[in-house]
């Protein structure tokens, strides 16, 4: 639901560091609690109610507090509806710069991106604690506005650390098994049924970037999972499919 994406990027833009975060469903109310340092120490909780139309109803207040909740609320409405309005654009943009034939693209090339989301944010695309978990997902995309046709091996991503150590994605049934067995243990040593293994397992698989061809004129995105940790850059290395010379992209984050 795009609701708990807004309100989630919303804290954010507000300076909020997000402490917890359960998001809402249809029958499922989610929050959201953050907190800032201004004057004064500032908890805060969002809640997000899921309507049968489709919409969602969103309440902001700050905690054990009454001075200022007007403020605030009008400052949360106000950069909620900011980031719905910016997420439109950008999304509307991308489409139709997606529809343009490839000679009247803006940016020729190859353009590649990497994007950890830490902490509470994966649970927008899992509704998983990843990062209790000891993962980190790394979303990676590809965008090929030229002519030519690239091969991308996932073992060829790496991230790398301060000093300079290379370190490279999990395998995805050591994931699973890792995050299943976190489930196991946080509901204090039950079994995860099995419907339940099956569904970790589709959700992390599912969102999986796989090795394949990257055709002109295409894009290509999904994820992959690396171990918790402090990185301060990544590499991702593409083959051109025609002259089978490799070549490599560093993404600074």
């Amino acid at each position: 639901m795009q609701a708990n994406e807004y309100a989630f990027h919303t804290l954010q833009s507000m300076g909020f560091a997000v402490s917890a975060f359960d998001p809402a469903a249809v029958g499922h109310a989610g929050t959201i609690h953050g907190s800032r340092q201004e004057r004064e120490l500032q908890n805060v909780t969002v809640t997000i109610t899921c309507l049968s139309d489709g919409t969602a109803n969103i309440d902001a207040s700050v905690d054990s507090q009454l001075l200022g909740q007007v403020d605030f609320k009008r400052g949360f409405y106000m950069a909620f509806n900011g980031v719905a309005a910016q997420t439109a654009i950008r999304e509307a943009a991308a489409r139709e710069e997606a529809q343009r034939p490839l000679e009247q693209k803006k940016g020729k090339g190859l353009r590649v991106l990497l994007q950890p989301v830490a902490g509470q944010g994966a649970k927008l695309d899992f509704a998983l604690d990843l990062a209790a978990d000891g993962i980190l997902p790394v979303r990676v995309t590809i965008d090929n506005a030229s002519s030519r046709r690239y091969s991308l091996d996932p073992d060829d991503v790496a991230l790398i650390q301060r000093d300079g150590t290379r370190v490279h994605a999990l395998p995805i049934d050591e994931v699973i098994e890792r995050v299943t067995a976190a489930e196991r243990q946080r509901s204090g040593g039950v079994e995860a049924a099995p419907t339940d293994s099956a569904a970790i397992a589709q959700r992390l698989g599912d969102r999986l970037l796989r090795t394949r061809a990257i055709l002109a004129n295409q894009q290509l995105s999904g994820y992959l999972y690396f171990p918790l940790g402090t990185y301060t850059k990544g590499r991702v290395t593409l083959e051109d499919q025609e002259s089978e010379e490799a070549e490599g992209f560093v993404v600074e984050f």
